[in-house]
């Protein structure tokens, strides 16, 4: 695979720009570095077969290095090498130094942001200087010559994670920088176009400048990026929570304050929880959303798994002290088990009552996967949508490292967690009513769910 990879990509022509450039010792110096924390980290590598096969891989691309590197030929290198052990907690994260030098030399860009679905490619919003060219939702089909799945398909190895439907909403966050950074495009475009009367034809639409690029997305429309929402449909006795992460403690505690008040003081009886494109985030914020629909007692997770490590130690005495002596009681590559803890619901005079229907899609992930699964182990209400982009097993709670020379930001999941809402550990949670997530599928089938159930 690693192999292949490196036929893929090819490093982008740099033309005048001032690059800082690293000598293969230096690079070496980094990779074994990160190797020897990612492998010493990792739970998956105190298998002997695992680490014989990833050493083998890691051996192969020290071998194939160049004598010249910039941090783009640096992490084009090593994002494919993190990304296959298929853990979306463990990773590379893309430098910007190079595209920023390049930038301010007056480099160009691809003029779009894009929106990605089941391998294919969509304009989302075109942001060259003639507004007229493109409405939005014209399909793309090659760009420079190359199909844009095969595009979608080569940047997936740069991303790791079992849900596909992650990693291209990842890949279409960054595409307008992936594709200057894997292929070297930046002057003009030659497009293959689907329009909307399904006509196919070709292009050449020039890149556009940073300054042009900040210029022109003022016309962009508004983008909500608003991560919690709520709503109340007094017709329908309905109130509607969005909840865009699980990052944010101390915005969802005072979103929940004041919408689970509101949903009291209008006696709301039907809740819908809508967690579609929640990329998880921390286990103490689903904590305090388990506060407001639940008094039993719970654990969010049926097992965890924490490999002990030099570096886990360090970390501890670092920023747990007062927890450093017990994580300090164990041996080098111990995989420690903690205590089965119940978490029990603080008192909350907010706390609903009534009917709950929750919503997931194939990006619900982390921790928003973890709420899926208890809201199902637990029998909360219903589920509707699609199968969570999170497994039941999953390694998590990563913290970021870089390394000495080329300053290469990487991230290593030092947990295995096994969550509920399912018996295969390699799936997500299954919803009891599956609906695919097409503009607003989801939500329509619910409230017409809702409304039946009102008029029976």
């Amino acid at each position: 695979m690693i192999l292949m990879v490196l036929c893929i990509f090819t490093f982008p022509a740099i033309g005048q720009v001032n690059y800082t450039y690293y000598s293969k010792s230096e690079v070496e110096q980094d990779m074994d570095d990160a190797f020897e924390k990612l492998t010493s980290i990792h739970p998956i590598f105190l298998d002997n077969e695992v680490l014989a096969d990833y050493q083998n891989k890691f051996s192969i691309l020290k071998e194939s290095l160049k004598d010249s590197m910039t941090q783009n030929d640096v992490y084009l290198v090593l994002a494919p090498l993190f990304a296959s052990l298929n853990d979306g907690h463990t990773g590379i994260l893309a430098p910007t130094n190079d595209r920023s030098q390049y930038n301010k030399a007056g480099g160009k860009a691809f003029p779009f942001f894009v929106t990605i679905k089941k391998d294919s490619m969509y304009v989302s919003f075109y942001c060259g200087n003639d507004s007229t060219l493109f409405r939005g939702g014209e399909q793309i089909l090659e760009i420079n010559g190359i199909e844009a799945i095969k595009m979608v398909h080569d940047m997936q190895m740069l991303y790791g994670g079992k849900s596909i439907a992650n990693k291209q909403k990842a890949i279409a966050d960054k595409f307008r920088f992936l594709i200057w950074m894997c292929y070297g495009f930046d002057e003009n475009y030659e497009l293959t176009i689907k329009n909307y009367q399904q006509e196919i034809h070709k292009m050449t639409i020039p890149g556009i400048t940073s300054d042009e690029f900040m210029h022109n997305l003022k016309r962009r429309p508004h983008q909500n990026k608003e991560y919690f929402e709520f709503s109340i449909q007094k017709g329908k006795n309905l109130a509607i929570m969005k909840i865009g992460t699980f990052g944010d403690l101390e915005g969802f505690c005072n979103f929940a304050d004041s919408a689970f008040a509101e949903i009291k003081n209008h006696k709301v009886e039907n809740l819908v929880i809508d967690i579609r494109n929640n990329g998880g985030g921390r286990s103490i914020v689903v904590d305090s959303l388990m506060n407001y629909i639940t008094d039993k007692e719970y654990a969010q997770y049926q097992k965890i798994e924490i490999r002990i490590s030099p570096e886990l130690k360090e970390r501890y005495k670092e920023r747990y002290p007062n927890r450093f002596d017990w994580i300090n009681s164990y041996a080098i590559n111990d995989l420690f088990v903690p205590e089965y803890v119940f978490t029990k619901p603080q008192n909350n005079n907010a706390r609903f009552k009534g009917n709950l229907i929750l919503l997931t899609s194939n990006t619900s992930y982390s921790a928003a996967a973890t709420f899926a699964g208890l809201f199902k182990e637990l029998k909360f209400g219903t589920i509707i949508g699609e199968e969570t982009g999170g497994t039941i097993s999953y390694y998590g709670d990563f913290w970021y490292m870089k390394t000495v020379n080329t300053g290469i930001t990487f991230y290593v999941s030092p947990k295995h967690f096994i969550q509920y809402g399912g018996a295969d550990l390699m799936r997500g949670v299954f919803p009891d009513y599956y609906v695919e997530d097409e503009e607003d599928s989801i939500m329509d089938f619910t409230l017409e769910r809702i409304e039946e159930n009102d008029n029976q």
